[in-house]
């Protein structure tokens, strides 16, 4: 079925004269934001109670039920919206770099501590790592959590993958540019990034960036749908087109010519992708290459014998 979640993300860019509380409002002006476009998901900055400030005064630390996530948990509620929340968080190792997640209701449903944190950090922050990557189910699909440092690690971006993760949200100091695009793309999952500067980005499935924020507006909302899939093109001309003449606006195309992919979503429950495919012979990209690789294999092993034999 169509699985259609409206994501915004925050930038929090030019706050002036930044203050502990100032960040605070501004995170929960931000909830006031998502729910005016109707939003599922919110997500905000790294850290985003500190950002700002002089390094002297950080890390900016609470807890969890605290001033800064009870707050958010109030407006999320009150919204029904889910909020990524990312603090420095009080635990019984120290502190972490934390993302906390908020579902609909305002409870917590989970909380993922960064596991890269800079040198920095942990030298001069004494920020404890996190040992776990995480992915939360929510009530539109399988939320992955990585934040900042952690884009360094392309480990850590297949364990999301391999969890089931089909949206990771990315809180981050930085923009982070290209490597967001790939791991996208690699994983055939959406990113939501949030930052400390000026882009925040929704990114698609294919790494094509469907919106962001700028030097002057600090939020984007895009809606996604889980469902969409990646296909290859190969032997699949004609079954697109006849997909395009015959749902017409039932079903969404896009292709990337010199990707030579296109993706497929549906517009109306009673045609689900998977009864698009079923219908229409299409074979996912992935379908295709687990295929292709047995293909291969058979290609090696017959190479492999000998001749006359």
């Amino acid at each position: 079925m169509p699985r259609k979640v409206r994501v915004t993300t925050a930038s929090f860019h030019g706050i002036p004269a930044p203050s502990v509380e100032k960040n605070r409002a501004f995170a929960c002006t931000s909830v006031e934001a998502a729910a005016a476009e109707q939003a599922d998901l919110l997500c905000l900055p790294e850290t985003l109670l500190e950002i700002g400030l002089p390094q002297e005064e950080r890390p900016v630390a609470e807890t969890v039920p605290g001033p800064t996530i009870d707050a958010l948990s109030d407006l999320a509620k009150r919204h029904r919206l889910w909020v990524v929340a990312p603090i420095s968080l009080c635990s019984a190792a120290g502190v972490e770099n934390t993302a906390v997640v908020i579902d609909r209701s305002g409870e917590i449903t989970g909380i993922y501590s960064k596991m890269h944190p800079t040198i920095g950090e942990c030298r001069r922050r004494a920020i404890v790592a996190g040992s776990v990557a995480t992915v939360i189910d929510t009530d539109f699909g399988r939320l992955g959590l990585a934040i900042c440092y952690d884009v360094g690690w392309p480990e850590h971006w297949q364990s999301l993958a391999d969890q089931g993760a089909e949206l990771v949200v990315w809180p981050s100091a930085y923009d982070g540019g290209f490597p967001l695009r790939a791991y996208a793309w690699l994983h055939q999952y959406y990113i939501a990034s949030s930052v400390q500067t000026e882009h925040s980005r929704i990114i698609d499935v294919t790494g094509r960036i469907l919106a962001s924020t700028s030097r002057w507006h600090r939020f984007a909302t895009e809606t996604i749908d889980l469902e969409k899939e990646l296909f290859h093109i190969d032997d699949q001309v004609e079954k697109l087109h006849r997909v395009q003449l015959e749902l017409g606006s039932r079903a969404r195309v896009e292709a990337l010519t010199e990707e030579h992919v296109f993706t497929l979503e549906s517009n109306d429950p009673a045609w689900p992708v998977a009864r698009i495919k079923a219908e229409y012979g299409l074979e996912s990209f992935r379908d295709y290459h687990h295929r292709a690789e047995d293909v291969q294999h058979e290609s090696r092993n017959a190479a492999s014998v000998p001749a006359g034999v």
